[in-house]
């Protein structure tokens, strides 16, 4: 596989091995594998992202390492960062990097958020409209948002 970057790419300060980028994608400070794909109008800052991973349109990933056979459904956000609350308020840009695992072979259904500082295990299945807010087990299946969401070991799931 030959690396296939769209002319309309921007990439700064990156490494890409053999992969495909598509329109519009920008990519700051990161690593990127072999053999990704990677789709319109997403954005990948601070990031690593391993071998054979998929990133579909519109979708955004700051300070997360990705490993290897990871997708990430369409219009999602990944982001590690975030800012500290205090009794003033938030400080106005001063961002706060937590950041996000998500190990190998993980999926993430369309418009899925993972916030800061969490990490999703091996194998986990986060469905559509999801929001992960702490850290996912291997092989379990998240479905909703808190504070109603459901979280099942993948074997009851397909029971």
């Amino acid at each position: 596989m030959v690396s296939d970057i769209d002319d309309t790419a921007r990439l700064v300060e990156t490494t890409v091995g053999n992969s495909d980028i598509r329109e519009f994608v920008t990519i700051h400070d990161s690593e990127i594998g072999d053999g990704c794909k990677i789709y319109e109008r997403t954005s990948i800052k601070k990031s690593t992202v391993s071998d054979n991973v998929d990133i579909n349109a519109g979708s955004y990933v700051e300070n997360a390492t990705i490993e290897s056979n990871v997708q990430i459904g369409p219009n999602s956000t990944v982001a590690g960062v975030t800012h500290e609350l205090t009794e003033d308020g938030m400080t106005f840009r001063n961002d706060v990097f937590e950041p996000i695992v998500l190990r190998e072979g993980v999926f993430l259904g369309a418009g899925t958020v993972v916030g800061p500082g969490v990490e999703v295990g091996k194998d986990a299945i986060i469905a559509a409209g999801g929001t992960v807010t702490d850290t996912v087990a291997a092989r379990t299946v998240v479905l909703g948002s808190p504070p109603d969401q459901q979280r099942l070991r993948l074997d009851e799931w397909r029971r």
